[in-house]
């Protein structure tokens, strides 16, 4: 990773258009590259993706290409920018700040630059994990200059992204990518577009597949309406009916893509309690509006649960569904459970939300917020029984957080912390729920900019996306190298690495806190031991 050390080391660019950088900061075009070095060293394990960060400053306007050359595989992409503003939180209009462009969208290997105006430009290698263990130099060119790229490859590996035990769940918005192309939802073509976003996803080790049950779970509040991906069918004489024809196909396309394996449905209690579906008897959509203690909602779930299970059974992945929910009460949480555990006996329960000791053991993957906290020894205790225990941030949370205007490498904290701390994954709400402007406008409504969504249109990256990758391969590495010291015994050297991750990532997120100096001082901790 790019570190300071490595920085203060280079050899710096006086004159020259082309410098390595600091990833962990945003720049601008009047960015001056003379403070910023032409060399840099990269520490990594075989089977990681690496980044880095260049500025490149044209003494021509003209349209240029960006290579990377040399024996390790790679790719440079100009970094466009999209608009943000200074809010972090909810509930505000966006009126209320003032916008200004932050560099995030992943481009392309050409652009358009201007004379003396600062580009920058986001280099990912792709290390093989059967490389030799070595120091490999690998250069950066752009308009006819270029500068070196030294990579040390350690002798362990990292997994391959299916393999990893990081549990990551960013919840998919399919529509807003049928939207914005203009296509039929569930279309040949629609699949065709989410093929690409699709292999993003598994490439970031994506533990679950987002499937909708019922008409909007969480109230029109984002751009696109979540529609469902199971039709249901009110008969004449009261009966119950179902199509899983989008349900299925979707969940067999993102298993097919790498994604999951995990399946998580929302939800048996959407935040505006009511539930559409279709009336035959009055050929039309009908909603029931309901509390989770009514006969009407006992009666829709019961019948729903006990198809849903017979058909998942059939399909070969009962073991493999959730039923979801999203932060909600624990009465609430207990009327359902009930009905699941009568309709679905076995069935698997999620819960993004608070710790309530009455319901924890019941579900099976349970996601707090960061300023949340399991009871001491809970983790371990649900990790024995085989359950997920994670952490997770939305709008509440000002930082660090993975909207547009966050610090660059608050992604990479969030997932890293998670693990340091004990717990199994990270959740975030929104990776694809687009605004009207994706490309140009991160703001929407009453949430924080970018807050909705951290991937782009054609399937471009952004720097916050690639930079939650990077905190996933470092959560991996802890990983190993705990096992590797109790499978070697050696209690003093696993104390000694505990100890300086958590006093690094600190145990609670505070305020102010520089993400990019904890991200570096874990890179060199984790280098001691190479």
């Amino acid at each position: 990773m790019l570190s300071l050390a490595a920085i203060a080391l280079g050899s710096f660019a006086a004159s020259a258009q082309l410098a390595w950088a600091d990833k962990n900061r945003h720049f601008y075009s009047n960015e001056s590259i003379e403070q910023w070095p032409t060399d840099t060293v990269i520490s990594c394990w075989r089977g990681e993706k690496v980044n880095a960060l260049a500025l490149f400053s044209p003494k021509t306007d003209g349209v240029v290409t960006a290579k990377i050359l040399g024996p390790i595989s790679g790719e440079a992409r100009f970094i466009d920018y999209v608009t943000t503003n200074g809010f972090r939180g909810c509930g505000r209009p966006q009126k209320e700040y003032e916008p200004y462009e932050v560099p995030d969208i992943i481009s392309d290997p050409a652009a358009q630059v201007v004379a003396g105006q600062s580009r920058p430009v986001w280099v990912s290698l792709n290390v093989a994990d059967d490389i030799a263990p070595g120091t490999y130099v690998d250069s950066l060119t752009i308009d006819g200059e270029s500068i070196p790229i030294t990579i040390k490859v350690n002798r362990r590996a990292i997994p391959a992204p299916a393999d990893r035990k990081f549990y990551l769940n960013l919840w998919q918005q399919p529509y807003a990518i049928s939207r914005y192309y203009g296509v039929e939802p569930w279309s040949d073509a629609h699949f065709e577009l989410l093929k690409p976003y699709a292999k993003m996803l598994a490439d970031a080790s994506q533990r679950t597949i987002s499937a909708i049950l019922f008409f909007e779970p969480w109230g029109e509040q984002s751009n696109d309406l979540f529609l469902p991906m199971v039709e249901t069918f009110r008969n004449a004489d009261g009966t119950w009916e179902y199509d899983y024809t989008v349900f299925d196909r979707w969940v067999e396309f993102m298993t097919e893509q790498g994604v999951g394996p995990d399946i998580e449905c929302y939800s048996m209690i959407p935040w505006e309690m009511s539930f559409r579906y279709f009336d035959r008897a009055k050929n039309d959509y009908e909603f029931l509006k309901t509390t989770t203690d009514s006969p009407e909602y006992r009666e829709l779930w019961s019948n729903f649960l006990s198809a849903f299970a017979a058909h998942v059974t059939e399909k070969g992945w009962f073991d493999r569904t959730m039923i979801a929910m999203d932060e909600r009460s624990m009465a609430d949480m207990k009327n359902a459970i009930e009905i699941i555990d009568e309709a679905a006996p076995g069935m698997k329960i999620s819960l993004a939300g608070n710790y309530h000791p009455e319901i924890a053991d019941r579900l099976y993957a349970l996601t707090i917020t960061q300023g949340d906290q399991f009871p001491p020894g809970e983790v371990a205790r649900r990790r024995a029984r085989g359950q997920i225990s994670s952490l997770y941030t939305c709008c509440s949370s000002p930082e660090p957080n993975i909207f547009s205007n966050s610090a660059p490498a608050d992604a990479a904290w969030l997932p890293l912390h998670s693990t340091i701390t004990g717990h199994d994954g990270y959740l975030h709400w929104s990776w694809s729920n687009w605004t009207d402007d994706p490309l140009h406008d991160s703001r929407f409504k009453l949430f924080a900019p970018g807050d909705t969504y951290f991937i782009y249109p054609d399937a471009k990256s952004s720097v916050r996306f690639e930079r939650l990758i990077e905190g996933i391969q470092l959560s991996e590495k802890v990983r190993l190298l705990r096992l590797e010291f109790i499978a070697d015994n050696n209690a003093e050297v696993l104390a000694e690495l505990n100890d300086a991750l958590m006093i690094a990532s600190h145990t609670r997120p505070r305020p102010n806190a520089s993400t990019g100096r904890q991200i570096d001082s874990i890179n060199a901790i984790i280098a001691r031991y190479e």
